[in-house]
């Protein structure tokens, strides 16, 4: 078994000077930028390492970027890589994801033939995502190139008794392990294990090795499918992420305050059933006519007959984007479906609702998905296509938009129609989507171009549904793609769903507890406490619930967990027990009404994402608070 491993390095997003950004261009000047290696690479290297000690094989470390690049894969080499190959032109600088996964893919070519030997026992093997672009598109999108499986959110891997690679992933509600059934296969990683620390000796063998740099001809690449021509999404602005913030990031230093502040704020707090406000509104100008033209579509996801909270937001903010553009709202289904879910979809505001059904769609995996999704598109011609980005979401959608010519931007926190005028360029009605870049740093607007569909992945919770009509009117057509031949390259063997619910989507209060709780009993005594606490205080239900890495931890039952990878919640209130404040825990409780995080680190992110936080150790500040809870309750009632 051989193994491409792609390593990428990437800013040191954590000390960024003001003078690295060019606001005018919306780039950065990464040479004014201490540059490392991504870290969720160094976990995918560390995976590749250890299959190898069961599978022997040669281990070839590629990476993408300008000379200086040279450096992580020394760094890979140093770990135990055999080759470390470097795809530097500057034909190639300033490529969205879909042209970086191309000549990525032709670079995999190559080394299949040169180095082994036309072998196709082996391997790809790279973190979910990176640090700088946090999009998670590239690796699904050079699996679509490539043709090849594609097994997302990998957190680790057995060897079966006749020796077959299996790999446990994280899935909306739980894990399944998947086997790969044919090879080359990718796998993206999202959290395995702390990687090796390298050898004196093995860095100096390192340091002597030749690395080979390939360019654009070196590939064949072809002129107009790489750098800025080839890219199928452009940034038009970038700004800094303060400016979009609703949070008031107040530390409190006094917690005789934190009462009568939560009371009054929980009070005019939305969350948990807000109705959703419009977006921003839009007008076509006199006489013009928009760029595209079609249905606003959405990917409407599923799972034991429910359908993710996120798809009836995604449908409220298609119906904002149809009404001035006077088009109809599309839902997309795949798999078995109940006939109730479609008439959900049309009461939430969909006009027509696509049912694809075939026994290979029963359960997902991405290639018989999408075959399904883009014949859908080639027939319909659809004009924006919205997805969850949620871990299905994030492996479908830019497979989807690869596979019909398509730009796609992640994680949007903004869908807004609007014109780019440039000169004599005039560009009327198009998708302006916003989403946070370079590890939440700033926010970039970026539009498609070059692009059949705009294609955006939505946060969960950021976006409001509908009120559900149950009187609305709409179409449900039932349809068999052609999927004959479609081999998806893995097979299902085991999946473990948590309980359906854990009573948390429509809970007013929220506690959730981090690994700053310090241990399962921590947890459960300071979260659990906190949240009788405040039963008592609002006289309304409160719930607990955890982030992930104390759901892996043992600390509570992955049906507690928020996060991109568990439940996404929009309380009255959430507050954040020892929760550094990772993006995709943050994710999970953007909807939240009011949003308290205490934490001992001054300088953790989550503080940036709440609207109260307390610096102190959880042990410390929980008991205090919840003695301050119950005295105020006490004084009510008196």
């Amino acid at each position: 078994m051989n193994f491409i491993v792609l390593v990428k390095q990437v800013p040191d997003t954590k000390h960024i000077p003001q003078d690295a950004w060019d606001w005018e261009s919306g780039t950065l000047r990464r040479a004014l930028l201490e540059n490392v290696c991504n870290d969720l690479d160094k976990q995918a290297l560390a995976m590749a390492l250890k299959i190898r000690e069961q599978q022997p094989g040669r281990i070839v470390a590629l990476s993408m970027g300008p000379p200086f690049a040279d450096e992580v894969l020394r760094y890979a080499l140093s770990l135990g890589a055999d080759y470390g190959i470097l795809l530097t032109d500057r034909r190639l600088g300033g490529a969205d994801t879909a042209a970086t996964a191309y000549p990525l893919a032709r670079a995999i070519r190559k080394i299949q033939t040169e180095i082994f030997g036309d072998d196709t026992d082996y391997m790809i093997v790279t973190g979910m995502q990176s640090v700088d672009g946090d999009t998670a598109q590239v690796p699904p999108q050079v699996a679509e190139d490539l043709g090849i499986a594609h097994i997302a959110y990998v957190d680790g891997h057995t060897i079966e008794e006749k020796g077959g690679l299996c790999f446990r992933r994280v899935v909306w509600g739980g894990v399944e392990t998947l086997a790969p059934t044919r090879f080359p296969c990718l796998v993206t990683v999202t959290q395995w294990s702390l990687p090796p620390y390298p050898s004196f000796g093995r860095t100096r063998w390192a340091f002597a090795q030749d690395i080979r740099k390939w360019d654009a001809e070196s590939i064949g690449a072809e002129r107009n499918r790489i750098g800025l021509p080839g890219s199928r999404t452009s940034v038009v602005k970038i700004f800094p992420a303060i400016e979009t913030s609703h949070r008031k990031g107040r530390k409190i230093a006094d917690l005789r305050e934190l009462p009568n502040l939560l009371k009054t704020s929980f009070g005019s707090s939305g969350g948990n059933g807000k109705e959703r406000v419009s977006g921003e509104s839009y007008q076509l100008p006199k006489g013009e006519a928009p760029e595209y033209r079609g249905d606003i579509w959405v990917y409407a996801e599923h799972e034991n007959g429910s359908l993710h909270p996120a798809s009836y937001e995604l449908l409220g903010k298609a119906r904002d984007l149809a009404g001035p553009l006077n088009e109809s709202v599309g839902a997309v289904v795949a798999g078995e479906c109940p006939d109730d879910l479609a008439a959900d979809l049309i009461a939430h505001g969909a006009d027509r609702v696509f049912l694809l059904a075939h026994s290979s769609l029963k359960h997902f995996v991405p290639g018989p998905y999408v075959r399904a999704v883009v014949q859908l598109i080639q027939e319909w011609h659809p004009q924006i296509f919205l997805f969850s980005a949620t871990p299905l979401g994030r492996e479908l959608a830019p497979r989807v938009a690869y596979a019909s010519e398509s730009g796609l931007t992640a994680d949007c926190t903004g869908l807004v129609l609007g014109d780019l005028i440039r000169g004599k360029t005039r560009r009327i009605g198009i998708l302006q989507q916003t989403r946070p870049a370079l590890g939440g740093n700033i926010m970039a607007c970026i539009v498609s171009q070059n692009s059949r569909v705009q294609m955006s992945t939505a946060r969960p919770g950021v976006f409001r549904a509908i009120k559900r009509d149950p009187m609305r009117k709409g179409e449900v057509l039932r349809c068999v793609p052609d999927l004959n031949g479609s081999d998806p390259g893995v097979r299902v063997v085991s999946i473990q769903l948590a309980s359906a619910n854990a009573g948390l989507a429509n809970t007013p209060i929220i506690v959730a507890g981090g690994l700053g709780c310090g241990s399962k009993e921590g947890y459960e005594r300071h979260s659990g406490g906190l949240a009788r606490a405040l039963e008592r205080f609002f006289g309304q239900s409160a719930q607990t619930a955890a982030s992930r890495p104390a759901v892996e931890s043992g600390f509570a039952e992955r049906d507690r967990q928020v996060g991109q990878t568990g439940q996404t919640v929009a309380p009255k209130l959430y507050v954040a027990l020892g929760i550094s404040g990772a993006l995709q825990h943050i994710t999970g409780f953007e909807g939240a009404g009011v949003v308290l995080a205490v934490n001992k680190d001054a300088d953790a992110p989550i503080f940036q994402a709440s609207d109260y936080g307390v610096v102190g150790e959880v042990e410390t500040v929980i008991p205090e608070l919840v003695r301050l809870l119950d005295a105020s309750s006490k004084e009510a009632k008196e």
